[in-house]
């Protein structure tokens, strides 16, 4: 299985003393570990990975921590969220049909991953969001669901009972539409999926931590903690 990692933001707001937002320490281990390891626990033998161009020393940390796993590097300034999705996606739709693309700084339980992945991976939709009644996002994308699928996102949401957690399932058919198209942020290319009627399962995740500010590391720590 092929997932990806999108890590090419420029994570201003949880640098620690100079850290890139990637290797920030949650619980002793880098950010980004934590997030390789829910993707290989799901099933990822593959994993693509996009950093900026500061990016050298993520990658030779997740060498060392994965030697097991077929790392693929992408290096790239990014200039927006959408950019960086749409530049993973494509790189991922030349060898699989269907696969998983994580932001770095959503924190999972490696169980609801694998679920999720599992869902995400089955044949009959075009793409999968992992979705959650927990909000711990400064600015949260509200999914409106019915029988399981997207049938609204953000402005367009009138229940506003779930949001989404930075999990993707996407299918190389739809990652082959994405080259044609122009967005500002990832939040508007998913809006405008749902209002085109795509097929876009919606799968539930009962909590995930999303790491942007220093304070969210503790948040976090005490999520681990919880779990075990």
């Amino acid at each position: 299985m092929k997932a990806g990692i999108i890590a090419a933001g420029l994570g201003e707001r949880l640098k620690v003393a100079g850290v890139p937002k990637p290797l920030v320490p949650v619980a002793g281990r880098p950010l980004v570990h934590w997030t390789a390891a829910s993707l290989r626990y799901a099933g990822a033998d593959s994993i693509t990975v996009l950093l900026n161009s500061k990016g050298g020393a993520v990658r030779a940390s997740l060498e060392a921590a994965f030697p097991t796993i077929e790392w693929r590097f992408l290096e790239w300034d990014s200039p927006s969220s959408w950019e960086s999705f749409r530049r993973v996606c494509l790189e991922l739709s030349r060898e699989a049909d269907r696969f998983v693309v994580s932001t770095v700084d959503v924190l999972a339980r490696p169980e609801d991953v694998a679920r999720f992945t599992h869902r995400a991976l089955e044949e009959g939709h075009d793409a999968a969001l992992a979705v959650t009644p927990f909000v711990d996002d400064e600015k949260p994308l509200w999914v409106d669901v019915a029988d399981g699928r997207v049938s609204a996102i953000g402005d367009d949401c009138r229940s506003r009972d779930r949001v989404t957690c930075g999990l993707y399932g996407v299918s190389a058919e739809m990652a082959g539409t994405l080259e044609g198209r122009s967005h500002e942020r990832l939040r508007d290319f998913w809006m405008s999926m749902a209002r085109e009627r795509k097929r876009i399962a919606a799968i539930d995740i009962d909590k995930t931590i999303d790491l942007d500010r220093p304070e969210d590391v503790g948040a976090a720590e005490e999520f681990l903690r919880a779990k075990v």
